[in-house]
C-alpha cells in the first residue's frame, strides 16, 4: 500500500513537471506573438487583446499613408507648381503691360513719376529708393484695388474701445454729440487782416477793410459778413491744443475742440506759379471773344483747419492772391474766400473729406452765373437729398476711428431739363447716362455722384434757351458746381484737364464756346495737375 502511494506521488510530480515545462514554453510563444505584433505595428489579431478577451469599443485602424514618389503625388504636386507658377507669371505680366495710372482720383493727388538718373542721387541711394516708390506708387488698377481691400477689410468688422463691430455699420455715436455739421458750430473762424505785403510777399494788404485781428484777445466768435467783404482779408482759425490722431502722407485726422476732423494738408508749390498764370493769360489772349473764368478754390484747410497743423511756408489764401494778381486784368476771378466767408456758419464743407458740401459749390456757381450775367435757379428750386457718407481720408487711409463718425452728405437736384452725353478723352462718343445717377451712389466715395468719373468728357444740354455755351476745365474740384449751371447755360462742356488728348482752343472755337471756366483748388493749380492746362493747350 505504502508503495502503492509513492509510485503515485512519483507520477503526480512527474504529471506536475510536464505540465509546468509545457506552460514555460506557451508562455514564451506568447510573448514572441506579441513582440512580432508590437514590432509590425499592428492590433491584436480580430479585435482580441493578448489574453484572448475581446476587446472593448471599435478595433482601431490607421490609414495607410500615400506614397510621396507615387504617380498621384508627383502628378498633384506637378499641378500644384504650374497653377502657382501661373499665377505669379499672369501678375509679373500685368504689371508690366498694364498701364500705370499718373493720378490717384481717391486720394486726389498726381502719383510719383519715374526719377532721372544722376550719379549722385545713385550713390546716395536716392535713385534706387525713388525707383521702388515708382512702382509701389503706380500699381496698376490702383484705386480700384484699393477700395476693394477696403470693402474686404470691412467684412471683418471694426475695434472700437476694444469691441469688434461687424456688419453694415453707417453712422455710430461715439460719445460726442453729433450735432448739425457746419463749420460755426463745430469750428470758431477768426478773421485777421495780414500786415502789408513787400516785394516777395504772397498778396498785398487789402485796401480797407474793417476787420479787426481777434487773435490776441483770444475772442473766437465768427465775424459778421460785413467783415468779411474786404479782398485780402484772412481767415485763420487757430487752436494750438489740437491733437493729431493718424497721419498718412498728407492725410490726417486730428480732434480740435471736442470735434473729430479730417483732411488733406495743404501742399501747394509756387514753383507751378508762372506755368498757371501764363497758360491763363495766353487762353485769354487766344480767345478773345470769349468770357475767360478763373477760380483757385479755397477748401477747409482755410476755414476750419487749425493753422498750427500749417506745415508750408505759404497758405493756401495766400497763394490764391497770388496767382491771381499774376491774372490778366480782362480774367474774371471766383474769389472763393468772399464768396464763402459770409456763409461760414452753414454745412459748406465736409469735416472729414477734402471736398466742399454741394452747399459751398452752389455759391461758387451763384458767382460764376454773377460775373456771366446769366440767370441763375435759387436754392429751394432744387430737390434736396440727403446720406449718409463716409470721408475720402477714410477710404484712403482705412483709420477705424473714422468709420464711426460718418456725416450727412446733402446735394441738390436741379428740377429743369437736361441730357448729357459722355465721351472718352479723345472726345470719341461712348454713352449717354444720368448727370447725377443716384443708383450709382457709394457711402465712401459719394463725390463721384455730380460727374460719374473724371475720366469721362461731358456735353450738357439744357432746358436754358440763351445760345450761351460754357466751356469747363477743371480738377474733381468744380464737380459739384456743375448742376447747379444747368439753368444758366444752354450747353456745358465738362472737361477734366487730367483727361483730355485734344487742344482745347481749337475745340473752344469749334464748339462756339461763349464762356471758359478754369476752376480747380489753389494746390492743383500749384501742382502738377495745373501744369496739365499749357499742356491741353498746345497738343
Amino acid at each position: 500500500m505504502a508503495e502503492n502511494n509513492k509510485n503515485k506521488s512519483a507520477e503526480l510530480e512527474e504529471i506536475e513537471k510536464i505540465y509546468r515545462e509545457k506552460q514555460k514554453e506557451n508562455q514564451s510563444e506568447k510573448k514572441e506573438k506579441t513582440i512580432k505584433v508590437s514590432a509590425s505595428g499592428g492590433d491584436a489579431p480580430c479585435g482580441r487583446r493578448e489574453d484572448g478577451k475581446k476587446k472593448k469599443g471599435k478595433p482601431s485602424v490607421k490609414n495607410p499613408q500615400p506614397d510621396k514618389d507615387s504617380p498621384e503625388q508627383k502628378l498633384i504636386q506637378k499641378i500644384n507648381i504650374g497653377v502657382c507658377g501661373s499665377i505669379f507669371a499672369i501678375l509679373v505680366v500685368c504689371l508690366l503691360v498694364l498701364p500705370r495710372p499718373t493720378i490717384s482720383e481717391s486720394e486726389k493727388r498726381p502719383l510719383a513719376k519715374f526719377p532721372q538718373f544722376s550719379w549722385g542721387d545713385y550713390w546716395s541711394g536716392k535713385f534706387t529708393e525713388d525707383i521702388s516708390n515708382f512702382f509701389n506708387d503706380t500699381v496698376p488698377m490702383r484705386d480700384d484695388l484699393k477700395q476693394f481691400g477696403a470693402s474686404f477689410r470691412s467684412l471683418f468688422g471694426f475695434s472700437l474701445d476694444g469691441v469688434t463691430i461687424v456688419g453694415d455699420v453707417n453712422k455710430v455715436e461715439s460719445g460726442a454729440s453729433q450735432t448739425e455739421v457746419t463749420t460755426q458750430s463745430t469750428k470758431p473762424i477768426v478773421i485777421v487782416t495780414p500786415p502789408p505785403a513787400t516785394s516777395d510777399e504772397s498778396a498785398p494788404a487789402p485796401e480797407s477793410s474793417d476787420s479787426t485781428d481777434n487773435s490776441s484777445s483770444g475772442e473766437t466768435s465768427a465775424p459778421a459778413p460785413e467783415e468779411t467783404k474786404p479782398v485780402g482779408s484772412f481767415m485763420t482759425p487757430t487752436d494750438p491744443n489740437a491733437e493729431v490722431l493718424y497721419r498718412e502722407g498728407n492725410q490726417i485726422v486730428y480732434n480740435s475742440l471736442g470735434t473729430l476732423y479730417a483732411g488733406v494738408l495743404y501742399n501747394g508749390n509756387r514753383d507751378y506759379s508762372r506755368e498757371y498764370a501764363a497758360a491763363m493769360n495766353s487762353l485769354a489772349a487766344q480767345l478773345p471773344h470769349m468770357n475767360i473764368y478763373s477760380m483757385t478754390a479755397l477748401t477747409q484747410n482755410t476755414f476750419f483747419t487749425p493753422v498750427e497743423l500749417n506745415e508750408v511756408t505759404y497758405s493756401e489764401q495766400a497763394d490764391a492772391t497770388f496767382l491771381k494778381n499774376q491774372l490778366d486784368k480782362s480774367i474774371k476771378v471766383i474769389d472763393t474766400l468772399n464768396v464763402l466767408a459770409p456763409h461760414a456758419g452753414e454745412s459748406i464743407f465736409f469735416l472729414r473729406d477734402c471736398h466742399w458740401q454741394q452747399l459751398g459749390a452752389y455759391y461758387a456757381a451763384e458767382e460764376l452765373a454773377r460775373l456771366a450775367e446769366v440767370p441763375f435757379a435759387p436754392l429751394d428750386s432744387y430737390r434736396k437729398e440727403e446720406e449718409d457718407c463716409l470721408g475720402s481720408v477714410y477710404l484712403n487711409t482705412q483709420y477705424d476711428g473714422l468709420m464711426y463718425e460718418g456725416e450727412i452728405f446733402t446735394y441738390y437736384v436741379p428740377q429743369n431739363d437736361y441730357y448729357v452725353d459722355y465721351y472718352d478723352a479723345d472726345m470719341e462718343f461712348q454713352f449717354d447716362y444720368p448727370l447725377m445717377p443716384e443708383s450709382d451712389y457709394r457711402a465712401s466715395s459719394f463725390y463721384s455722384l455730380f460727374m460719374v468719373a473724371d475720366s469721362y468728357i461731358k456735353h450738357i444740354r439744357t432746358d436754358v434757351d440763351n445760345d450761351r455755351i460754357l466751356v469747363v476745365l477743371k480738377d474733381d474740384y468744380p464737380s459739384a458746381m456743375i448742376p447747379c449751371l444747368t439753368s444758366s447755360f444752354e450747353e456745358i462742356y465738362v472737361i477734366d484737364v487730367r483727361y483730355c488728348n485734344f487742344n482745347v482752343i481749337n475745340f473752344c472755337i469749334e464748339k462756339g464756346a461763349t464762356d471758359v471756366f478754369v476752376g480747380m483748388t489753389t494746390e492743383s493749380a500749384l501742382s502738377d495737375v495745373g501744369a496739365y492746362l499749357p499742356y491741353i493747350m498746345s497738343i
